[in-house]
């Protein structure tokens, strides 16, 4: 398939990719409506990535390149399954493409890190989750509970345990003085971080941006800083091994994805010794490839382990009316 258009959608962010003949010729990013059981569901999904691709270069007469397929890995995937049609339809119809491809986020990057192939990947940000894929197909996700129920070594988690540290030494019991003057720095009079904290539309989010922090802290020299992201790396390796064994999968690679795992060492030097530990047959290796490469196997690739993760619902092809109404649409977005 020569042209596919990948987006991949997450709670913050949405990404989109243009692919020509299998090579990657653009790339854009906006902000995101919180993914497919966020507000506004579908709809504002499509806003989004019709936003995302107002970026790229080279669009055409109808402001979009001309492409044969969608894809797009989503997060809420999982919980909006009856929002899937209507989102199959709606990019149809955008875009004017008779193949349309949806998976979860996890999914895409999962296919991507590992460019098609079984394992295990770990996917870390503001939360976490690790998905295990067998050669025949099987399948096993762990943790991914959300801030409130899990995301073990996620950054809202390693945030979180900074936060706790920091006010610690607000309180004069043993903490962390340099996470105290940052989160003093970050959120302002800490007396008041409850107050501040709850006012926000979204707390988890501002709660995990003080991650930045805590790597700072660490990369100075803070012990207890260094010992949240150890911490956060033996548990990230944890679920990986969790779900591999779920899998039957004792001697699977493992790849890691995420802007967590942009701290380097401090996260990746844990992960892997505790990985040896608990999947002593297995074997970390770097990613190969992003979510947005996923997405372009999604679109050209048939018989991936993954096919029962995947949503491929064939539109049928837009009809006149519909092409104006997504003129329509996209005039209004």
């Amino acid at each position: 398939m020569s042209g596919v258009l990948a987006f991949d959608v997450g709670k913050s962010g949405c990404r989109v990719a243009r692919f020509l003949d299998g090579a990657r010729v653009g790339e854009a990013g906006r902000p995101a409506p919180g993914g497919l059981a966020g507000p506004g569901g579908p709809a504002a999904v499509v806003a989004a990535m019709v936003d995302a691709v107002g970026h790229l270069e080279h669009l055409g007469a109808e402001g979009h390149p001309p492409v044969e397929a969608v894809t797009a890995g989503i997060a809420g995937f999982a919980q909006a399954p009856q929002a899937r049609d209507e989102l199959t339809h709606r990019l149809a119809r955008t875009y004017g493409v008779d193949t349309v491809v949806l998976a979860s986020d996890m999914t895409t990057s999962h296919l991507g890190a590992l460019r098609g192939g079984p394992g295990v990947v770990v996917a870390a940000g503001t939360g976490a989750v690790a998905l295990a894929v067998s050669g025949s197909g099987g399948s096993a996700r762990v943790d991914g509970w959300g801030y409130l129920l899990g995301d073990s070594g996620s950054g809202y988690d390693i945030a979180r345990r900074g936060l706790h540290a920091a006010l610690r030494a607000h309180d004069g019991r043993r903490g962390s003085s340099i996470l105290r003057d940052l989160a003093a720095r970050r959120f302002g009079d800490l007396s008041q971080l409850p107050r501040t904290l709850h006012a926000e539309d979204n707390p988890a989010r501002m709660v995990a941006g003080f991650a930045y922090d805590v790597l700072d802290a660490a990369q100075q020299g803070d012990e207890w800083s260094r010992s949240l992201w150890h911490q956060a790396g033996v548990e990230l390796a944890r679920s990986a091994a969790a779900a591999a064994v779920r899998v039957d999968m004792a001697e699977s690679v493992v790849s890691t994805t995420g802007g967590l795992f942009g701290a380097g060492p401090l996260l990746t030097e844990p992960f892997v010794e505790e990985l040896a530990r608990r999947l002593p047959a297995g074997r970390w290796q770097p990613p190969d490839g992003d979510a947005l490469d996923g997405g372009h196997l999604m679109a050209t690739e048939t018989g991936l382990p993954h096919e029962h993760l995947l949503a491929r619902l064939p539109a049928n092809p837009p009809s006149t009316a519909d092409r104006q109404e997504s003129r329509d649409d996209r005039r209004q977005w």
